[in-house]
């Protein structure tokens, strides 16, 4: 639930911005109006919510000063009549400003910007694994890995074309920066990459074992793991 505080030191125009608000954002819950700075920054203490919508002329406290006390994690939209504190209200990370009267159309767009900022980002995945051997530093593509396994804290990065790097991380560690979809655990202290696969071995045992390019002896699959390779 997103939820959301209106403020601003006219009625009507309060009100008209929560019908505009229900039309074009339904899903968005408005905890509280306030009237005038004073009660704002109270709601904002008491409330916390994800996004204020703050008039710049309020009576106490105006929107620009209420912006530098609100908690951090509230984003925040401008609304006031006068555009000469368009720029004031960027300078305040706004996500967006408003120019009384608000139209529906400018509205959505504002509505669009903020579902937009609330959107996790994915992290950047790893493109390279450096590591130094004395006074020299190893550079190694992730995409050229065949696989990493875990050595205690440490991570052993072993490429197709037989490099090694020993890396000060454990592997949890290193897993959380590689992209899921190409990089499959194959067991507890082993990550494998997809396309490095060149067979898949079944034993007399039942067992599974990955042969990888660039790797001597294959690697055996824990039973967690199995589903992964199930049909293949």
């Amino acid at each position: 639930m997103t939820t959301a505080l209106l403020a601003d030191d006219e009625p009507q125009l309060l009100e008209e911005l929560a019908q505009l608000l229900a039309e074009a954002w339904p899903e968005l819950t408005i905890v509280g109006r306030a009237r005038n700075g004073s009660e704002a920054r109270r709601l904002l203490d008491a409330l916390q919510p994800d996004i204020a919508f703050l008039d710049i002329r309020m009576p106490g406290i105006d929107g620009l000063a209420l912006a530098r006390l609100a908690p951090a994690q509230t984003r925040l939209v401008f609304v006031t009549a006068h555009a000469e504190h368009a720029l004031d209200a960027f300078e305040h990370a706004a996500v967006d400003y408003l120019h009384k009267p608000v139209t529906p159309a400018r509205l959505a767009a504002t509505v669009q910007r903020l579902q937009a900022s609330a959107r996790p980002q994915a992290p950047e995945q790893l493109r390279f694994l450096q590591a130094w051997t004395g006074n020299t530093m190893k550079l190694l593509e992730v995409e050229q890995l065949a696989a990493l396994r875990s050595e205690l804290r440490h991570t052993r990065a072993l490429s197709q074309g037989g490099e090694q790097l020993l890396l000060r991380m454990p592997l949890g560690e290193l897993q959380q920066q590689l992209d899921p979809a190409l990089f499959w655990q194959i067991h507890r202290g082993c990550i494998v990459n997809a396309r490095a696969i060149e067979r898949i071995e079944r034993r007399d045992d039942g067992e599974l074992w990955v042969q990888l390019r660039g790797l001597a002896q294959a690697l055996p699959v824990s039973r967690t793991q199995r589903a992964r390779f199930k049909g293949m």
